[in-house]
């Protein structure tokens, strides 16, 4: 009987102090929660032979951007991309032009677009997202492992000339532990 008190004693006591390291771990921890949002500028003039014609912008996006983010950046135990998202936006040029072939890129993660009709994707104000968590785990890695990745993005139109924006938004929350 005292062998079982002894060892029902001992494995509280290993429950109590592994529960306490837990909450203390979670106390410790605070998030913080920003969007990030990059434009890309599209201009491609128009093809004399009217054939389709392609682009790649560019640009980084650095989550130490936001302060709070920078001030921990020693701290930072989590990346997480709650969302990621993009438009079409200031559309002009020729009417029924189409982006066709075209890729996000952040970092070494591809994920390809479906076509889109740019004059009607803006008049429309849709909002295309990426709903695919495991694009969205490896983009929150390399962010969590480089801070800043390039991000760019790549495609044709099928007629010229326009000129429109893509507009990209990445809602991140970078976790810091204190301890």
């Amino acid at each position: 009987m005292m062998k079982i008190k002894t060892k029902l004693s001992v494995l509280l006591l290993v429950m109590i102090t592994a529960f306490s390291c837990e909450d203390l771990d979670e106390l410790t921890e605070f998030d913080i929660t920003e969007d990030f949002t990059t434009t890309y500028n599209i201009s491609v003039p128009e093809d004399s032979e009217g054939m389709p014609q392609s682009f790649s912008e560019s640009a980084t996006i650095d989550i130490a951007e936001n302060e709070e983010i920078q001030d921990n950046l020693d701290l930072l135990q989590d990346v997480t991309l709650n969302s990621l998202s993009y438009e079409i936006a200031n559309f002009s040029g020729a009417q029924d032009a189409t982006l066709t072939e075209a890729t996000l890129n952040f970092g070494s993660v591809s994920i390809s677009i479906s076509n889109i009709n740019l004059q009607q994707s803006d008049i429309d104000n849709t909002i295309y997202e990426i709903a695919d968590t495991s694009l969205l785990n490896a983009i929150a890695d390399a962010l969590e492992n480089n801070i800043a990745i390039n991000a760019s993005v790549t495609g044709t139109v099928s007629a010229t000339p326009v000129v429109f924006d893509i507009i990209i938004n990445l809602d991140v929350t970078a976790t810091v532990d204190v301890l």
